[in-house]
């Protein structure tokens, strides 16, 4: 056994580099958001969950707590308009106006009227900052978070206050009588003016807002890249989050012990996390996805095996085929192996079409269980056998190097072999460590560059 990572520990850790990967624009936020883990929610999509962290961020918890006290001395104007009148007088006359209104009729009708009529304005420039900030605010937490019944959630927003919230913000008054928020313009004027405000409220909605438009197109500014990551990890589940922590890792060690590769943007398109680059190999580093590999084994129900107990497992998978096929309907090909690595890392020859010459196929396990630890050594070893490119299995290709790398929460293993490596969370965690950790992965990783 070895020291495991507490959860508290690897939360600091995770934040920290995804603030430096976010922050450096390596990151694939699209595959990012496909391998965080919300319970109860359902979203691949970068936008809404930008919206969902910002609504889960401190400075916006408070300012709605602390919302129903001060909406009450909400800014307006007074103003004045022209209102024709019939018979009546609302507010002072304006007799040069009421004159040339009379005039147009010959001074027939001596019962209309002109007034300056009072009446007060809401629709001013702090007030739309204000709304259009409430308005972004109320669909994010009424639309994605209210009907969430786990923890996480209550950990931020409970039932108590979404419900006051949406009260508030549907019934006030004063909210009201503001244009509604999807109507609402924010211009640059309008955000100074609010900065400069002496209210609290006004000021504290401009910083709020100026974050949230900076967080929407993406300019990951330091304290940008913190919301984040302050509220990023937070409803992981903390395997999850072990996973991506291992993926920050290894992107680091590549990045600074590859010499001529630098990390590089990616479009949405691509199903890796980060890729790194030289003038003729790239490397694709992808968590939760199969990259541009397949470890799916259909059964093959034309030829049953000759050995018996090999015949038997045939012929379970097939009975179980055609029997969930009888009671359900629903039509099942038999499937002899299906899997899927916590990370992969793939080498391109970008030099010669785009030829793959090197798999990284790594298992992540957050547990110092030994039998975990067999379990994860078992299920990497049975992906090294099945893995596939181009219809062909990588360990039959001799042009593609396969290596693999299982990581643990604490297990240390005293001896080792050829075929795996197998390393703790804190061999990555560590600095002190970190020269033994960064030899072992490529020790593993190998073939990597070509340099």
């Amino acid at each position: 056994m070895t020291r495991s990572l507490a959860a508290e520990e690897l939360v600091n850790a995770t934040s920290e580099e995804l603030s430096t990967y976010l922050q450096s624009g390596a990151l694939n936020t699209q595959a990012l958001t496909h391998s965080l883990d919300y319970e109860g929610l359902d979203i691949e999509d970068w936008e809404r969950i930008k919206r969902i962290h910002f609504c889960l961020a401190d400075d916006v918890h408070d300012f709605i707590t602390a919302l129903p006290d001060r909406v009450r001395r909400i800014k307006t104007e007074h103003q004045r308009e022209n209102i024709h009148t019939q018979g009546e007088v609302r507010g002072s006359i304006n007799w040069s106006a009421t004159l040339r209104t009379r005039s147009e009729t010959g001074y027939a009708d001596r019962s209309r009227f002109v007034c300056n009529t009072p009446y007060t304005e809401y629709d001013i420039a702090e007030n739309r900052v204000l709304k259009r900030l409430l308005w972004h605010i109320h669909r994010t937490v009424t639309d994605e978070l209210q009907n969430v019944k786990y923890d996480w959630r209550h950990d931020f927003w409970t039932d108590d206050q979404l419900a006051s919230f949406d009260r508030l913000y549907k019934q006030n008054v004063h909210l009201n009588r503001i244009k509604d928020g999807p109507t609402i313009s924010v211009s640059g004027q309008d955000m100074t003016t609010a900065r400069q405000s002496r209210l609290p409220l006004y000021t504290e909605a401009y910083d709020l807002y100026d974050t949230f438009q900076r967080l929407q197109a993406d300019t990951l500014d330091p304290d940008i890249t913190k919301l984040l990551a302050d509220t990023l990890v937070v409803p992981t589940d903390t395997p999850t989050l072990f996973e991506l922590f291992c993926c920050f890792r290894l992107i680091r060690i590549l990045n600074r012990t590859t010499p001529g590769f630098s990390l590089k943007p990616i479009d949405g398109e691509s199903s890796a996390l980060a890729h790194l680059e030289s003038d003729d190999t790239r490397i694709e580093i992808h968590h939760d996805s199969t990259g541009d590999l397949s470890f799916h084994e259909p059964l093959d129900t034309t030829h049953r095996p000759a050995h018996a107990q090999y015949a038997r497992y045939h012929d379970a998978l097939a009975d179980y085929s055609n029997t969930l096929e009888s009671l359900t309907g629903n039509s099942h090909n038999p499937i002899l192996y299906s899997g899927r690595p916590d990370i992969i890392t793939e080498v391109y020859d970008t030099t010669s079409d785009e030829q793959l010459v090197s798999v990284l196929l790594g298992e992540v396990k957050y547990s110092d269980a030994t039998q975990t630890f067999k379990q994860g050594l078992e299920e990497l070893l049975t992906y090294r056998r099945f893995a596939e490119h181009n219809d062909s299995y990588l360990l039959d290709n001799q042009n593609i190097s396969v290596t693999s790398l299982l990581v643990t929460n604490g297990i240390r293993t005293p001896g080792t072999s050829h075929k795996v490596s197998h390393l703790t969370g804190a061999d990555l965690l560590n600095q002190r460590n970190d020269e033994l950790g960064v030899s072992r992965i490529l020790r593993s990783v190998a073939a990597l560059s070509k340099s």
